[in-house]
């Protein structure tokens, strides 16, 4: 009786054709059988073994392709030195040709930072210049502003800047590092230079200034009695005037913009007569910003809801008013609407602008400018108080 053949005599074959982890395993296949070596192959010199073949990429081009390949590049318009190059570059090597195409992306690289540097540098034109300073002065007397020094304001006025395009601030600009530090340091000199205008204003309202002894060369400040100072209503109209340039202002004097200047005249007397305390600077914006801070930080006491903190921030800043009116005096027939005392529609809504912009900033939103997320019903800040100044 003869016996079945061993499996192991042929290992190609498995009776299992599902188990296609063990027919994968079969790594030599039944149509190539294993070749010995013999002692003939130690003899072969490698020059008698088989080339291989050539592969596509080594295939020189045939006469056909070489002039399909010259009338292409001669319909691009090539030069005639450049489809000399071009027919060169179809015979090389792989590796020359990779190498060649290498090279000229390098010298794409220099020729485009040549361009770059030879561009002419950005420069803001009269009607951005316009624009920013309008802008700046406008936040400086927003009553919704929460720093009148420091990076976050300016901030505001660059989110103004990209949705509006003034000037030759054209899409993409704020792309380009140089262009973009020349817009920041205007805008950081026109918030610099306004806040000095405000100030002096502050200053001339209450204080006559005597030249101190000649070796110190250095004006002594002095309040005024202080039936002598101006009102905080022609203060506030006397600041939006100098901050328009001199011309008819179109910034709304509203009793919470007079209660900001209240507070800022607070300070500037409180450093006048000795009784700044309990601070760590004696920079006087410095020291508004943080009375400003300390107020929205003592209203948040104890509450989260939005109505009650503005509600007490109103409160503040009409005692500050109120103090300021008592000190400083007022005049019983200075009164404003409530809407505001401009008298052109279109700065009111400037201003609701630059108004909503901050509050977007405040509520942590990223504020885009599109109309629709602007709602008409969202409440008044409770700030904006009283009408009578």
């Amino acid at each position: 009786m003869s016996s079945s053949p061993s499996r192991s005599s042929s290992p190609h074959i498995n009776d299992n054709d599902d188990d296609y982890d063990l027919l994968m395993s079969n790594v030599t296949p039944s149509s190539s059988p294993t070749r010995k070596r013999t002692a003939d192959d130690a003899q072969l010199n490698e020059n008698d073994l088989e080339e291989p073949l050539p592969s596509a990429l080594v295939l020189r081009p045939n006469g056909n392709h070489l002039r399909a390949i010259t009338s292409f590049a001669t319909r691009k318009r090539l030069r005639p030195e450049q489809v000399t190059e071009v027919e060169a570059f179809v015979n090389d090597p792989p590796s020359v040709q990779l190498a060649k195409i290498f090279v000229s992306l390098k010298a794409n690289e220099n020729m485009l930072a040549k361009f770059q540097a030879a561009k002419p540098h950005f420069e803001i034109n009269a009607a951005l210049k316009t624009n920013l300073t309008r802008a700046v002065n406008a936040m400086l007397c927003s009553s919704k502003i929460t720093q009148y020094k420091g990076e976050i304001a300016k901030n505001d006025v660059q989110t103004l800047l990209l949705r509006h395009r003034w000037g030759n601030f054209v899409v993409g600009t704020e792309h380009d590092k140089f262009s973009m530090d020349t817009v920041q340091k205007f805008i950081g000199d026109v918030f610099t230079q306004s806040r000095s205008v405000i100030k002096k204003e502050i200053v001339k309202s209450v204080e006559v200034s005597t030249r101190a002894s000649s070796s110190k060369k250095k004006d002594t400040p002095t309040l005024r009695p202080d039936a002598t100072h101006t009102t905080i209503y022609q203060l506030t109209k006397t600041i939006a005037h100098k901050l328009c340039g001199g011309k008819s202002t179109s910034i709304p004097i509203t009793p919470a913009l007079c209660s900001r200047v209240a507070l800022m005249r607070k300070w500037h007397v409180k450093k006048v007569e000795g009784t700044v305390k309990d601070t760590d600077t004696t920079d006087y914006w410095e020291l508004v910003d943080k009375d400003l801070q300390k107020i929205r930080t003592t209203a948040r006491n104890g509450t989260t809801d939005a109505d009650e903190i503005a509600k007490r921030v109103a409160r503040a800043f009409s005692s500050i008013l109120d103090k300021d009116r008592t000190r400083h005096g007022s005049n019983s027939t200075e009164q404003i609407p409530d809407a505001a005392t401009a008298t052109d529609e279109a700065g009111m809504a400037y201003q609701a602008d630059i108004d909503e912009v901050i509050e977007a900033r405040n509520r942590g939103q990223s504020f885009s400018g599109d109309a629709e997320q602007q709602s008409a019903g969202e409440p008044v800040d409770a700030e904006d108080g009283g009408n009578e100044v």
